[in-house]
C-alpha cells in the first residue's frame, strides 16, 4: 500500500513541475549535472527533450585520480552526445567543467569552442588531483564571457597559463591554485591588460612561473582579493574601492587614491614563519616581514579599515612599519583591529612621538584574534594615539568570551544543521529498505509451494529431480544475497549511528559552553533533534531485529522442507 502511495505522490510531484516554464525547470536542472537531467526525459513527454534547450551545461568526468582509458573514452563519447543532441539555436549563459583524473585535450577544446560560439557570460573550469594541463591562450577568446572561474588543485599544480586572454566583456575573474606565466614583453602593462572591462579579481594560492611578482595595473578595477600565497603585489589601480589581503607574503605595494574598504590579514608571522624559519636566519632571510602593506598613496575616501595582524615574535622593525600604515589612513571612519595588534603597539615608542593619525574616526572596535591566548589590555598611550582626535568616536572593546560565545554559538548551528539532513538521509533510505523487505517475503512460500505440488507427482520424479537441483541452485544464491543485504544494511545502520550519536556528542559539548542567555533556543532545537535521533534508530533497530529474526527461521524452513520433499531416484 506504501509504495502504491509512494508512487503516486511522485506522480503529483512530477507534474506539479511539469506544469512549470521552461525556463524555471531549466533553473531547477541547473543545479544537478546535465548527466541528471538527461535522465528526467523518462518522466514523461514534456520532459523528453527539456534538457536540449538547457542554457546551463554542467560536464562533469568521473569521481576517481586515474581514469581508463575505456572511462576517458566514455566520457568523450558522452560529451560528443550532449553536444550533438542539445538544441544548436539555443544560447550556453552558463558552462561547468569539471575534470578529475586524466586531462583529455580534445575533450576540454571541443566544450570551450562550443560553449564560445553559444555566447557564453559564465564558465567554471575545474581540473583536479591527477590532471595537469597548459591552457593555451588562444582558447580564451570570447567576446561575450562575463565570468571566469579556474580552479586546480593545490598539492599538485593542475592549471598553468597566461592571463593575457582576449576576454573584452570579462567583469569577474576567479583564479584558484593556478600558476601563472607571463608572456608579455610589456611589464609595465601588468598582468589581465587584455581584460579591458574586469571589476572584480580574486587570486588565491596562485603561483608565478617566470615572474617576481604580480603586476595589476588596470584602470577600471574596482574590487581585489588576495588570499594565501601571492608572493609580492604592485598594484596600480586609480578605481578600486574594495581591497582585501590575507597572509600573502613579500611587499604588497598599492597605489589605489580612491579605496572605501581596506580588509588586511597577516597571520604568518605565527604558524609560517615560526615553522618554517630558522630563528637565527630570520632577520636576514625573511624580507617580508619588515614590509607588510604599503600604500604609495593615500586614500582619500576611506570609510572602513580591518586590519589583523598576529606576529609570534615581536619585531620592532616591523611594528614601526605597521605604525607608518597606520599613519596614512587620516580619512578612516570606521576602523578594526585585532587586540594582538595593539599589543604589538605598546612595544614601541614610535607612537608616544606621533600624533593620532585619525581625524574622522566614528568607531573604534578592538576583539581578540586569539582566543585561546593570554588577556590583553589596551595600554592609555595606545588607546590616546588610536583616538585622541576622535574625541566623539566610539569604542568597542570584545572580550575574549564574548569571540568564544559567537563561535560555539556558530559550531553548535553548523553541528546540529549537518545532523538534521543526516537524519532526512537516514529517514529516506531506511524506507526504502522497508519497501525492499517487502518486496523480498515472498519468494520462499513461492517456491515451497512448487516444491509441494511438484512432489504430489509421483509420475514426474525425474523431471521433479531435474527441477529441484536447479531450485536448490537459485534457493542458495538467493539466501546468500539475503544475507548479503542485511549485512549491508546493518553496515549502514552502525555507521549512521556512530555519525549520530559523536554529532550529538559534540553538540551536547557546545552547548554546556555557551553563556545562559544563547542556550533558550538552541537547546530547544537541540532536543528536538534527539528526540527525532531517538525515534528513527529505534524505528531502525526493530526493523532489523524483526528480519534477523525471520531469516533464520525461513532459511531453515527452506532447507528443511527440501529435505524432506526432495528423494533422488534410485
Amino acid at each position: 500500500m506504501e509504495s502504491s502511495l509512494d508512487k503516486k505522490r511522485m506522480t503529483v510531484e512530477v507534474d506539479r513541475l511539469s506544469n512549470l516554464s521552461d525556463e524555471l525547470i531549466h533553473k531547477i536542472l541547473s543545479f544537478i549535472s546535465i548527466k541528471q537531467a538527461i535522465e528526467t526525459s523518462a518522466f514523461s513527454s514534456r520532459w523528453r527533450y527539456i534538457w536540449t534547450s538547457m542554457p546551463y551545461l554542467n560536464l562533469a568526468s568521473e569521481d576517481s585520480p586515474r581514469l581508463s582509458e575505456l572511462q576517458l573514452g566514455k566520457f568523450s563519447e558522452f560529451v560528443t552526445h550532449v553536444l550533438s543532441n542539445r538544441n544548436d539555436q539555443i544560447e550556453v549563459s552558463s558552462v561547468t567543467l569539471t575534470f578529475r583524473g586524466e586531462f583529455n585535450n580534445a575533450i576540454f577544446e571541443r566544450s570551450l569552442n562550443y560553449a564560445f560560439s553559444h555566447n557564453v557570460e559564465q564558465l567554471n573550469i575545474t581540473c583536479l588531483a591527477g590532471t595537469k594541463s597548459d591552457f593555451p591562450v588562444s582558447l580564451f577568446r570570447s567576446p561575450s564571457l562575463k565570468h571566469l572561474t579556474l580552479t586546480g588543485d593545490y598539492y599538485r599544480p593542475s592549471i598553468t597559463t597566461t592571463p593575457s586572454w582576449e576576454l573584452p566583456a570579462l567583469a569577474t575573474l576567479n583564479l584558484d591554485c593556478v600558476t601563472l606565466c607571463d608572456d608579455n614583453t610589456d611589464k609595465s602593462a601588468g598582468l589581465f591588460y587584455n581584460c579591458e572591462n574586469l571589476k572584480n579579481l580574486t587570486l588565491k594560492k596562485c603561483r608565478l612561473r617566470g615572474l617576481n611578482g604580480f603586476n595589476i595595473c588596470h584602470p577600471g578595477l574596482s574590487s581585489l582579493t588576495l588570499l594565501e600565497g601571492c608572493k609580492g603585489v604592485n598594484v596600480v589601480t586609480p578605481q578600486l574601492k574594495n581591497l582585501t589581503i590575507n597572509n600573502c607574503r613579500k611587499i604588497h605595494v598599492i597605489s589605489a587614491p580612491n579605496l572605501s574598504s581596506l580588509r588586511y590579514r597577516d597571520h604568518h608571522g605565527y604558524f609560517h614563519d615560526y615553522l618554517f624559519v630558522d630563528d637565527d636566519d630570520y632577520e636576514d632571510d625573511c624580507s617580508y616581514k619588515d614590509d607588510p602593506l604599503q600604500l604609495s598613496m593615500e586614500p582619500l575616501n576611506l570609510e572602513k579599515v580591518d586590519i589583523c595582524i598576529y606576529r609570534f615574535f615581536e619585531y620592532k622593525k616591523y611594528t614601526c612599519k605597521i605604525v607608518c600604515l597606520l599613519q596614512q589612513l587620516h580619512s578612516v571612519k570606521f576602523l578594526t583591529l585585532n587586540l594582538e595588534l595593539v599589543k604589538l603597539l605598546a612595544s614601541v615608542e614610535l607612537i608616544s612621538h606621533q600624533p593620532s593619525p585619525f581625524v574622522n574616526l566614528k568607531n573604534l572596535k578592538i576583539y581578540p584574534s586569539n582566543v585561546l591566548g593570554p588577556k590583553a589590555t589596551m595600554s592609555t598611550e595606545v588607546k590616546n594615539y588610536l583616538l585622541d582626535r576622535s574625541p566623539g568616536a566610539t569604542l568597542t572593546v570584545v572580550s575574549h568570551e564574548e569571540v568564544r560565545a559567537v563561535m560555539n554559538v556558530t559550531s553548535a548551528r553548523n553541528l546540529m544543521n549537518e545532523l538534521h539532513v543526516l537524519l532526512d538521509e537516514w529517514k529516506e533510505n531506511s524506507g526504502t529498505n522497508k519497501d525492499h523487505m517487502k518486496q523480498d517475503t515472498t519468494p520462499i512460500a513461492t517456491h515451497m509451494a512448487i516444491v509441494h505440488e511438484q512432489g504430489k507427482v509421483e509420475d514426474h520424479r525425474v523431471h521433479l529431480d531435474t527441477k529441484m537441483k536447479l531450485h536448490f541452485g537459485e534457493r542458495v544464491a538467493h539466501i546468500k544475497s539475503y544475507w548479503e543485504d542485511t549485512n549491508e544494511q546493518f553496515q549502514k545502520g552502525y555507521k549512521n549511528a556512530c555519525r549520530t550519536t559523536s554529532l550529538l556528542q559534540k553538540i551536547e559539548e557546545v552547548l554546556t559552553k555557551l553563556p545562559t542567555s544563547c542556550q533558550p533556543k538552541l537547546q530547544a532545537r537541540f532536543s528536538s533533534l534527539c528526540a527525532e535521533a531517538d525515534t528513527i534508530m529505534d524505528s531502525v533497530t526493530d526493523r532489523m531485529m524483526i528480519q534477523f529474526d525471520k531469516k533464520p527461521s525461513r532459511s531453515n524452513v527452506f532447507f528443511h522442507e527440501f529435505a524432506t520433499s526432495y528423494h533422488p531416484t534410485s
